[in-house]
């Protein structure tokens, strides 16, 4: 049975919300790289800031929205707990050894999102993919599918092997559609952003399905 600690931080991802926030830091980065394409040269350069500029969107501004939002949404529906902090490793924890010394208990209200999905989707992101052949973006979608499934298989948010099948099946675009050159170097961008959008989108209907009016008369937990 789970600690405590592990169904706080569990319970962050319940609504969808962070993933959905993500993922919409991602189309807005995807947005902006587009207009720069249109518009100014040096379309590497282009990349590089608008992929920086999603992430800087998405740790600086997205997690206060995303606290806004749960104020709004999660926490009148199902109460209030403490959000989990970051985790400073990407693989667990290390390994107990033997000391005579105390040692204080590892916090379990622990997440690793902002290094086994956010830092990872940024590790495949960040490099601009111009003149790939075609085949290239069905391999990099389907990369990044198994290196999220692999890593958050056991972390306290785990993703459905049908959800990250999705997500490799999405590179099939650039093979199947007949997708303009302006937006060929975006795809990866632009898929894994509305991949994001959707599986937070559709977890929170289901949230809200189950919880469809706020908790008025209970307490609020500790």
């Amino acid at each position: 049975m789970a600690s405590f600690g592990r169904r706080a931080a569990s319970y962050w991802f319940v609504d969808g919300l962070p993933q959905a926030v993500f993922g919409l830091a991602l189309l807005v980065s995807g947005a902006m790289e587009l207009l720069w394409r249109m518009y100014a040269p040096h379309p590497k350069a282009g990349h590089y800031l608008a992929v920086g500029t999603g992430f800087f969107l998405y740790f600086y501004i997205g997690t206060r929205i995303l606290d806004l939002l749960k104020s709004r949404v999660t926490y009148p529906r199902t109460g209030y707990v403490q959000p989990p902090e970051e985790t400073q490793r990407l693989i667990g924890e290390p390994l107990t050894t033997l000391s005579l010394r105390p040692v204080p208990q590892p916090k379990e209200n622990v997440t690793s999102f902002g290094w086994r999905t956010v830092i990872v989707i940024y590790f495949f992101l960040v490099t601009p993919w111009d003149g790939s052949p075609r085949w290239f973006v069905p391999v990099l979608m389907a990369a990044i599918a198994a290196t999220l499934y692999a890593l958050n298989r056991v972390s306290e948010h785990p993703y459905r092997w049908w959800s990250t099948l999705v997500l490799g099946l999405t590179g099939l675009v650039s093979l199947l559609a007949d997708v303009p050159p302006l937006l060929q170097p975006l795809l990866p961008l632009l898929l894994v952003g509305l991949w994001l959008v959707g599986q937070g989108g559709w977890t929170l209907i289901n949230y809200l399905r189950q919880n469809p009016q706020p908790r008025i008369s209970e307490g609020v937990r500790a």
